[in-house]
């Protein structure tokens, strides 16, 4: 994995005289990208000890300053450039990262840069994808990936994705101003959740049969269906679902609860699935 990134000269200077005066023998710095992808992106830079950078980070060294990019900020700070700006004690660092607050788009095909946890699809058997296997896209949503290797499909989950320097469909929701969980923000959040088969999302499908909000102990109960009650990504569906609604603010707790009584048809899909299905 590539970054392209410029350090000026000062303020490349800069920088080792600061992480001199650490007196940490080695001390480099990190850069990285909280909340990428959204209007809310910040790049920050920390310092960056011997052995406490990640094996996943890409280093540069630019002569005597190393730079590690946290891999999953990576196509958040391509183009990035730390100048810095003022005079004398005034001198601060200045980082500009045109890409930090645009949607990361992941590459059709790529190498793995390390071995990685799956689940095979539609099974729900959990497998190590090897480092260096060369893995296929098939769908990049809700920030999770369903990837062909050896013409098998599997499951790479959000936590696998950014691990492996890729980030998608970021959520991030406004706290409501009367402190209250926000109905229409649990559905959303759940639109994040898809079928790892379909490129649907479980409300479009018509899985989300009810969900119950408890203003009280701040709790989100959800009853659900599956296509088949023989689908063995079922869990791994529930709990996205689940964990989509953590994100919501003021939630602080989600219980899903799968049900197939009624059971699911196509009748249920809403007119955005079936024109994604080619049904009407």
């Amino acid at each position: 994995m590539n970054i392209n990134a410029e350090v000026t000269p000062e303020a490349r200077d800069y920088l080792v005289s600061l992480l001199e005066k650490q007196e940490v023998p080695g001390m480099a710095a990190r850069v990285y990208v909280e909340k990428g992808g959204t209007q809310h992106a910040e790049t920050c830079l920390a310092f960056c000890p011997p052995g406490e950078e990640s094996p996943a980070d890409v280093r540069r060294d630019f002569d005597d300053l190393a730079l590690f990019f946290e891999a999953a900020s990576i196509p958040y700070l391509q183009d990035m450039q730390i100048g810095l700006h003022g005079e004398g004690n005034l001198q601060t660092l200045t980082i500009k990262a045109p890409n930090s607050k645009k949607p990361a788009k992941p590459p059709k095909t790529f190498d793995l840069a390390e071995e990685c946890s799956a689940l095979r699809v539609p099974s729900g058997e959990s497998v190590t994808l090897p480092e260096g296997a060369t893995v296929s896209i098939t769908q990049a949503l809700g920030g999770s990936f369903t990837v062909n290797y050896q013409g098998n499909l599997y499951r790479l989950s959000p936590e696998v994705t950014r691990q492996l320097g890729f980030q998608s469909d970021a959520i991030l929701f406004e706290p409501p101003g009367d402190g209250q969980i926000s109905d229409q923000q649990c559905w959303d959040a759940m639109r994040l959740v898809y079928d790892p088969e379909i490129p649907v999302n479980v409300v479009s499908l018509g899985l989300i049969y009810k969900l119950d909000i408890d203003q009280d102990s701040h709790c989100v109960r959800v009853e659900m269906t599956l296509t088949s009650p023989g689908c063995g990504m079922g869990d791994i569906i529930a709990g996205d679902v689940k964990s989509k609604l953590l994100q919501v603010p003021h939630v602080e707790d989600s219980k899903i609860n799968i049900v197939f009584d009624p059971p699911w048809s196509y009748d249920s899909l809403d007119e955005e699935a079936r024109l994604e299905l080619g049904l009407i």
